[in-house]
């Protein structure tokens, strides 16, 4: 009898403690999604504040499904919050939002070619502002032709006869549209359009005879990657990933740079033209010593005063990425830390958040 007393006390004492403890606290899921360009740092950092600052309280997710997904199913209320290199043009929410810049970047320009000795020399090819929009247009049809020569004397005897084989986003991209925005800075009468689309954008309305498209960033550098003669535009994060070879694109001051967190940095740091809601109008012909020419900034979109765990978790997220992620993992990860008025613009929008 002593026994089996013992016994209920013991799971009466369990039971009280279970009823005192109460239910444990759900976590809430944060989803996100939009630009591949940023996808790289966003899900890293999500990484980092679901394993420290959302532990126990936010599990953030972020798909990588292209800057146009992202502004429609930030609008449609598919994300909690989004990500986008672009603005809206039309579609934009109905309930009160705004862009937050969370990071610079470049644009990087891998080319997969084997030189006539057999080696990849894509790393060596300097790429004037006129003969990177034709070759995007389709007009410098093989590597040896002799619009290129000037440019690359050096290697000119490696320079194969290898055709050259476009590749492009084959999704509506905030990548595609800076892209494109720079390429028609230089060369407005080649391409006129800026878009997110680069399928229509081609010169003719048509992409190249000898062309390739692959869905966001990643698909992109995959294609580049498993054609000789193929070349692409990507963040300079993909590019990394993949252990690509990147050209050496001209600015400028006449220099051909090549793309590293360095060389976009000393672009990025001329480029103080934010607007109070914080996106930043670029401008392609800073004319700065060292300065990699094809910039861009990646923007969040947030939720103001929406008042529910998952818009507050994902104003934590962003507050996040910008006061924290953005400073420590940033460069290593291909990307550029926000600075300056663009930063304190950034945490302006994003106190706003929640």
């Amino acid at each position: 009898m002593r026994r089996i007393l013992t016994t209920a006390l013991a799971m009466g004492v369990a039971a009280a403690s279970l009823v005192a403890a109460g239910p444990a606290q759900a976590q809430t899921t944060v989803a996100g999604g939009g630009a591949s360009f940023s996808a790289i740092f966003m899900q890293e950092c999500a990484k980092d504040f679901n394993a420290g600052p959302g532990a126990g309280r936010s599990v953030v997710q972020y798909a990588s499904v292209g800057s146009s997904a992202g502004l429609r199913g930030f609008a449609n209320g598919t994300y909690a919050f989004g990500g986008t290199d672009a603005a809206y043009t039309t579609g934009k929410p109905t309930f009160p939002w705004s862009y937050v810049p969370i990071a610079g970047g470049g644009i990087s320009i891998p080319i997969n070619l084997k030189g006539t000795n057999g080696r990849p020399i894509g790393g060596s090819i300097n790429l004037s502002q006129e003969n990177l929009a034709k070759i995007f247009a389709g007009q410098i049809p093989t590597w040896n032709n002799s619009a290129l020569k000037k440019d690359n004397e050096r290697i000119w005897k490696l320079m194969p006869n290898t055709p050259v084989t476009v590749v492009y986003r084959a999704d509506g991209s905030g990548t595609t549209n800076n892209f494109l925005q720079y390429l028609n800075g230089w060369r407005p009468d080649i391409f006129g359009k800026v878009q997110n689309d680069m399928s229509t954008a081609f010169p003719g309305g048509n992409p190249p005879v000898n062309s390739l498209s692959g869905p966001q960033n990643a698909g992109v550098m995959g294609q580049v990657a498993l054609k000789d003669g193929a070349i692409g535009y990507v963040d300079l994060g993909d590019a990394l990933k993949a252990n690509a070879t990147v050209a050496n694109v001209q600015n400028t001051a006449g220099e051909f740079v090549k793309a590293t967190t360095a060389s976009i940095a000393k672009n990025l740091a001329e480029q103080t033209n934010v607007s109070p809601e914080g996106l930043v109008t670029l401008n392609y012909k800073v004319n700065a010593k060292g300065a990699y020419p094809i910039g861009i900034f990646t923007y969040a979109l947030g939720r103001v005063g929406g008042g529910t765990p998952a818009s507050t978790g994902s104003a934590d997220f962003v507050k996040y990425m910008i006061n924290t992620c953005g400073s420590q993992r940033a460069s290593a990860l291909g990307y550029v830390p926000l600075e300056g008025k663009i930063l304190d613009t950034a945490k302006t929008l994003a106190a706003k958040l929640g």
